[in-house]
């Protein structure tokens, strides 16, 4: 008999440990195990020729997490030589499992050179590995809120390579 319940109780403990592991694997393989801070240069994107852009993932549920983005760049205008700063902010969404992630986002450029203000409608993809990573391939739609301005109002494209810590 106590051979039998010593059986029984290994058995047992076996299992709950293996269970434990799979449900320790589920919580790592989602927003939880991911990097929640990157650092990435985008070439052409939100700034419109390229910026230097810092975000910050909250995660809400297993694939699902909200995105935080600010950025900015220098650009000399093609008619002056005086330095202007354009600054960036994008609010978002990620949805994904542990590396590949659809990222959808709504964000506003100012350009301090030019009266040029920017509202940026984004969705694209982002794949984030596990040792750091980022890169992000973003279509998106610019809307210029100036009028008579010949940049925006149209499809544009991003592309973006980083690192997340």
């Amino acid at each position: 008999m106590m051979k039998v319940i010593s059986i029984f109780l290994m058995s047992h403990i076996l299992i709950c440990a293996s269970l434990n592991a799979q449900i320790a694997n589920l919580k790592e393989s989602g927003m939880e195990s991911l990097k929640k801070n990157s650092i990435y240069f985008e070439i052409l994107g939100n700034a419109a020729v390229w910026s230097l852009n810092y975000d910050r993932i909250v995660p809400l549920k297993n694939e699902l997490a909200v995105l935080i983005r600010i950025g900015g760049n220098e650009y000399h205008g093609y008619d002056t030589n005086k330095l202007s700063f354009n600054f960036l902010g994008t609010a978002g969404i990620l949805y994904g499992d542990h590396i590949h992630f659809f990222e959808t986002s709504i964000g506003y450029t100012h350009f301090t050179g030019d009266p040029d203000r920017l509202i940026v409608l984004t969705g694209g993809y982002r794949r984030q590995g596990q040792k750091g990573l980022v890169i992000r391939a973003t279509p998106m739609y610019i809307y210029n809120t100036e009028k008579g301005d010949t940049f925006g109002n149209s499809l544009w494209f991003g592309l973006s390579f980083g690192y997340s810590f």
